[in-house]
């Protein structure tokens, strides 16, 4: 089964989860865990349908729809022949833009959502404040993790955001995403709590879901704000909320 074949019969699968033991789902699903793009394209899909599925949700019919349906019969013209040169533009004019409506309604209603490496690294950071794993180098000043990173060719921040230079640092580690390679440096904030920053190269699969301008979303507990300058794309995160978060750009 190619991937063609996966998204057509994933196509059909409804977003409240009732087909995830559905044997004729089984091998597309499997297929989609062992290839993170055919995943992402998987997750935008079921959120695109959640999101069409809201919409629908509420808008009420009026409540003269019925009346107003059955006077217009009453009132139509015979209709016309389907060979028409003219109804069968009207037609095709009419889907064309269906569709592109339809595809801005979801780029404005569906939710923002952290992309592949984001996830890498907030499972990783957890991992290290949760003691399953270690730093690859430890050091209350950050001006020496960054010195660190730099000397073992690790992506490091260029220069710190915002009221970060002044905290006392932990740790810093380096890992990959799909071959890409990323660091994460963590500080102790004032309040106790813990704030990371993320640091990846710019690549196709990074690239895109990074602009000049700081993006905020929120997953779980955690509060994210990513931006790119240059060649490196950032990513800082702390659980907690988005004011907290604005404080350090």
């Amino acid at each position: 089964m190619d991937n063609r074949e996966v998204k057509f019969i994933l196509s059909a699968y409804r977003p409240g989860g009732q087909d995830a033991n559905d044997p004729r789902f089984a091998e597309a699903l499997e297929q989609t865990r062992r290839d993170p793009m055919l995943e992402r394209w998987f997750q935008d899909s079921i959120a695109f349908d959640t999101a069409v599925t809201e919409n629908l949700h509420a808008v009420a019919a009026p409540p003269d729809l019925r009346e107003n349906i059955l006077a217009g019969v009453k009132m139509s013209r015979p209709p016309l022949h389907w060979s028409h040169p003219f109804i069968k533009w009207a037609v095709a004019a009419a889907m064309i833009l269906s569709a592109t409506l339809g595809r801005l309604i979801w780029y404005e209603a569906r939710p923002a959502h952290l992309a592949g490496w984001q996830g890498e690294a907030l499972r990783t950071i957890s991992s290290l404040v949760a003691g399953q794993s270690k730093f690859d180098a430890q050091s209350h000043s950050g001006a020496d993790l960054i010195a660190w990173l730099k000397t073992n060719r690790g992506p490091v921040v260029e220069r710190l955001p915002k009221n970060l230079e002044t905290l006392e640092s932990l740790g810093c580690k380096t890992f990959s995403w799909d071959g890409t390679p990323i660091s994460v440096i963590c500080f102790m904030r004032p309040d106790g709590g813990l704030i990371h920053v993320v640091t990846t190269v710019s690549t196709p699969a990074t690239y895109r879901s990074a602009k000049a301008e700081p993006t905020f979303v929120r997953q779980g507990e955690w509060a994210t704000a990513t931006w790119r300058e240059g060649d490196r794309i950032y990513m800082l995160a702390l659980e907690g909320s988005g004011e907290q978060l604005r404080v350090y750009l």
